[in-house]
Formats: C-alpha cells, structure tokens, sequence
C-alpha cells in the first residue's frame, strides 16, 4: 500500500531547526514517561511479564542465571528481576532481543537487576520517537501528531511491560514501533524532504529488520518494511531525472532483505534443534484437526488422533504416546507441509483459524503470566494448570473466547483499517489520508502476524504469539480516531468558507442634498 504524500506539502515551509528540536526532545521525553510509568520503573514498583519457560533461551547467551533457590526463573508466581553472573550456555537463541539484553548487562556483576534492561528499552523508545518526531516536522510542526497514535499504546501495561522480561517479544515491539514512526515520517512528507524521508526509510528498515530478528514469527513485519521502502521516492539530486527518485527506496528494501537472510536462517535452524517437532504438533493438534473434521488420513495419522484434537504438546506428559504423536514428531516437516495444504485446500477452516488469531489479540494482557515481582515468598504457580488465554486446551481456548465481550472487534478493526489505507491512498490530497494510510499500513501488518503465528504453532499460546498483533490493531484504532478528527475539522472548516456572507447595506448620507419629489 502506497504510502506517498500529497503534493501540498512540498510547498510547506520549512520550520526553524530550533523549534523542530524542541518537538522532538518533547516527543521522546513523552515516550520515556510513557514506559516508565507503565513499567512503574519511574516509580520503583516495576511491573514485568513472568518467565514461562522461554526465558532460558535469552539469558543463558548473556551470561545470566536466575537469583533463586532453583536457579530457575520459569513459572516462579512472579517476575524474577535479580540475576548472577554465569557462563555463557553452548548454543545461545540467536536473537536480536539477545543483544539488547547483553549490552543491558555488560560490565555488571552478581546482582545484575532486569530494571536495567526496562531503562535501556525505554531510553531506545525514546530515542526513536525524538528521531520520528524531527524528521515529521521537517513538513511543519503539525505533522508530529502523526506519531501520536503510535506513541501512545506504549503507555498500555500489557504492552510496556514486557520491557521487563527476558523474552524476545520486547524487541518486536520495539521494532514495529520504530517501523510505525518510519510509516508516519514518510506520510507526512514529500519526495522533496530528501533527509526527512531517509530517516523515515531508516526506520522502516530498522524496525522490520529488529522485529525479524527477534522472533521468526515476526517476518511479517520484514515484509512490510520491505514493501514499503520499495514504493517510497526520494529526490537525490535537484534538476537530476525523476526516475532516480524511485531507485532509494528499492535499494534499502533490498539491503534490509539481503541483511535478514542470515539471521532469519540461523534463528530457524535454532528452533528445529532445541525444539524439533513442537510446532508442527501444536498446528496439528490444536488447530488441523480442530477446523478440518476428518484430517487424520489427509495427515498419515490414524483415525484415534482425532481424540486429542485441542490438546497442545505440553498438556500431556508424554506427546509422544499419544495415537499420532510419534509420527508427527519424527517428520515434523513433513507433517507441517501437509497441515499447511490441507488448509489451502479448505479455506473455510483456514479463515476459521486466522479469525480465532485476530479474536486472541483481546487477550493481550496474558493474565497466566504474573506482574509482580518475584520475592522468596512468593507461591509458585502449580504446573499442569491452564487457562484460555494459553490455547493449550481445546475446552479452554473456546470457552475464553466464547467469553470475550467483542470477539469480532478485531476483525472489523482491520478491514476499517485495511479499507481507511486504500481510502487514503487514492484520496491522499486530503489531510486525513495520512492517518489513513499508517491505519492500513498497521491493520495489513497486524493480520500478516496473527496469519504466521496460527500457522506456525497452532493455537498453543495463541494470545501471547498474537501479542504484537494487539499493538499494531491499537495503533490502527488511533490512527483511524485521528483520520476522523481531520476530516471532521476539514470539513467544518469548509463549511465555515462556503458560508454566503449577509449583504452589506450602506448608508447614504443625504445631509444638505435636494429634496426630491
């Protein structure tokens, strides 16, 4: 989706340096008190997401080891927030989130506390919401509210609070926020703001690429980098040929995709060693044979398999018994390539499935994984114990969802948004169409994530793997508040001109005239 500006804005002038900066120190600074008082770092309260198991494969790859009893921080009632120092484990997660959790830990010592990792994270936002916001006043002071609607999901618990943990969903989130400000920087600017709209472009490409790196299942968003640095233009030389406006944009797309391989590559073939065959049991389980009655010959499984549909990998204490099981884990991807064309083939089931994805984003609040900070007496949670959110029974998934108050919200959210895109991209003389456009930017992204995540492990922590989908379905939401308040106040102001103004009557002095008859 074209992302283009209008051509009034190339006549925009320029406003002084000065105050572009002040904007900008006040956007960041309003994003950092933003994550810090939902992190309630700013207040010494801080509120992070409890470890379910994941956290191993960040910490361990930074040299870090729980500070309790067990050494263990996974399913402690609480978020464990003191680590010791300890060597670094043989075959670390390679992930982005990784090296921010690293240089948040360099050069500390036993005691190294998780508030560390929650600054750096902020300061990052911070960061990039002061270079967004100078780079969107470079079209006039104004075009910063742009990035209001990005900024402000930020200030959401169930959001910021991740910043406090060792997952690798903190750095997604902070490349689909970077991504988003890039969006709103190139829409509120023209061809003409050359380094305006290479800072845009910068972070575009830097936020899919950060997104990507830190979980698999976040390519989406390297997609939707890659998209929209292709169709951006950027004026490299005054008086030079038009054509070479469109090569800037191309060229970064191509790099950011040429960067991603490698990564991309190394993150896979992570996962199919510390955890063959998870994935493809959980999509088969949880959701194949859950939408497509009848699939187990389709499959290679026997008929009994049918049974267990609903149950993900880890409900039962040995998957590997159950009828089915074996033979999906020792051809894992075999069997996700039959799951995968199976729902091609019933696209019914596969809209079924993405639809329950886009539905889990109203549990973006996790509610299975503590806040509060972990202390010694703090109750573990009781292992074996599920709740809907999980996706880990088929029982408990539906009837969490069959509780949600506006399940199709989601859903209606994104064709608004996807809608509000295509509107703003043909009308995008019109001041609302730069709202319009970052809605469909984020509502195309957003069903992108929850299509990979139900496609990549089934319903099994469907709520948790949607996540970021939430954020981006809330940015859409503003980003749709905001195109409204335009075109309302447009339209008023139109109104107001159009108005017929009352005819002027003037007096005609007739002191010392002749009388007339």
């Amino acid at each position: 989706m074209s992302v283009g500006v209008s051509s009034s804005i190339a006549g925009v002038q320029r406003p002084p340096a000065l105050h572009r900066v002040v904007v900008a120190l006040a956007a960041g600074v309003l994003c950092l008190l933003a994550v810090l008082t939902a992190t309630g770092l700013l207040f010494g309260s801080p509120s992070g997401a409890g470890d379910n198991g994941d956290g191993s494969r960040l910490y361990c790859g930074a040299g870090l080891l729980p500070a309790t009893p067990d050494r263990n921080s996974n399913w402690m009632g609480g978020v464990v927030m003191r680590f010791d120092r300890d060597a670094p484990c043989p075959d670390p997660m390679p992930t982005s989130a990784g090296l921010i959790l690293r240089a948040a830990a360099h050069g500390s010592g036993d005691g190294w506390s998780l508030t560390s990792l929650g600054w750096l994270y902020a300061l990052l936002a911070a960061l990039t919401a002061a270079l967004a916001a100078f780079a969107a006043t470079g079209a006039g002071l104004a075009r910063a509210l742009v990035l209001a609607p990005i900024l402000a999901p930020l200030a959401e618990r169930d959001f910021a609070r991740f910043f406090l943990s060792t997952y690798s969903e903190p750095a997604g989130l902070l490349g689909a926020f970077g991504l988003a400000c890039g969006v709103g920087v190139i829409a509120v600017t023209g061809r003409s703001h050359r380094t305006e709209r290479l800072i845009g472009l910068f972070l575009v490409a830097g936020g899919g690429l950060l997104a990507a790196t830190a979980k698999a299942a976040y390519a989406p968003l390297l997609v939707t980098a890659v998209v929209v640095c292709a169709v951006v233009a950027v004026t490299v030389r005054r008086g030079g040929p038009r054509w070479s406006d469109r090569l800037v944009g191309p060229v970064i797309a191509a790099l950011v995709l040429v960067a991603a391989i490698a990564p991309l590559s190394a993150a896979l073939n992570w996962q199919s060693r510390g955890y063959p065959g998870v994935n493809a049991y959980d999509l088969t389980f949880t959701t194949v044979l859950t939408e497509v009655p009848g699939a187990t010959g389709a499959l290679g499984l026997p008929a009994s398999a049918a049974k267990y549909a609903g149950d993900s990998y880890y409900l039962t204490p040995a998957p590997q018994s159950v009828p089915g099981g074996a033979l999906v884990l020792a051809d894992p991807v075999r069997v996700q390539h039959a799951d995968w064309r199976l729902l091609a083939e019933h696209p019914v089931a596969l809209l079924r499935s993405v639809g329950v994805a886009m539905e889990a984003t109203e549990g973006r609040a996790l509610t299975y994984l503590p806040s509060a900070e972990w202390t010694p007496s703090t109750t573990p949670v009781k292992l074996g114990t599920v709740n809907g959110e999980q996706g880990a029974s088929g029982p408990t998934l539906r009837a969490w969802l069959d509780s949600l108050f506006f399940p199709w919200w989601p859903a209606v959210l994104a064709v608004l948004g996807v809608a509000a895109g295509i509107a703003g991209t043909i009308r995008r003389a019109r001041p609302w169409s730069l709202c319009a456009r970052l809605a469909g930017v984020t509502a195309l992204s957003a069903v992108g994530l929850a299509t990979f995540a139900v496609l990549g492990d089934g319903y099994f922590e469907i709520a948790k793997h949607t996540w970021l989908a939430a954020y981006l379905l809330d940015v859409t939401a503003l980003a749709l508040l905001g195109a409204l308040v335009t075109a309302a106040v447009q339209a008023l102001r139109s109104t107001r001109t159009r108005r017929p103004q009352p005819a002027a009557t003037t007096k005609i002095a007739t002191a010392g005239a002749a009388p007339t008859r």
